[in-house]
């Protein structure tokens, strides 16, 4: 029989908060009606989505440790988009045009589904990568030259990504 995981009411509130505050950012506007809205809206994503909110099994706690590594990780991101944004707009202004297109294959480090995605997820919002499939422990990426694929392997964001993992340990 299988077992269901329960999210705590901590987590629901926490989750709540950031939903609230997103939406606060994405509106503009801090008035009464907008946050009556938000709240309506936060409060129907968590119940029609709590099977997929972080739970013991697939994700992390949620510590505040662990949610400065998910910052940190966002902001490693940023960095790498900006870098991987500069080399493509160098191939792309260039006279010759010198991209070598080309999928590889690079082992899919992370072990738990989430972690798994959220990687996929970062290689693709990386400019000049883009992850394909995960099959049989590895991702299909396709990247646009010879120098973006071979930034994949090791790269800072994996690493990132594995002290996510590390920490729930």
């Amino acid at each position: 029989m299988e077992k269901k995981n329960k999210i705590s009411l901590k987590n629901y509130c926490f989750m709540y908060v950031l939903f609230i505050l997103f939406w606060i950012v994405i509106d503009g506007k801090l008035t009464v009606e907008s946050v009556l809205i938000g709240s309506i809206a936060a409060f129907a994503v968590m119940i029609l989505n709590k099977d997929l909110f972080f739970n013991e099994t697939e994700g992390g706690p949620l510590t505040f440790k662990y949610i400065l590594r998910y910052t940190v990780m966002i902001g490693v991101l940023l960095v790498e988009i900006v870098k991987a944004n500069i080399a493509v707009a160098k191939i792309v202004l260039s006279k010759d045009m010198p991209i070598e297109p080309m999928f590889i294959k690079i082992p899919a480090s992370p072990k738990k589904k989430l972690h798994k995605m959220i990687y996929g997820n970062l290689i693709t919002l990386t400019p000049g990568t883009l992850t394909v499939d995960e099959e049989q422990g590895e991702f299909v990426i396709h990247a646009i030259d010879r120098s973006a694929a071979e930034g994949l392997k090791g790269n800072t964001l994996e690493k990132h990504v594995l002290d996510l993992e590390r920490e729930e340990s």
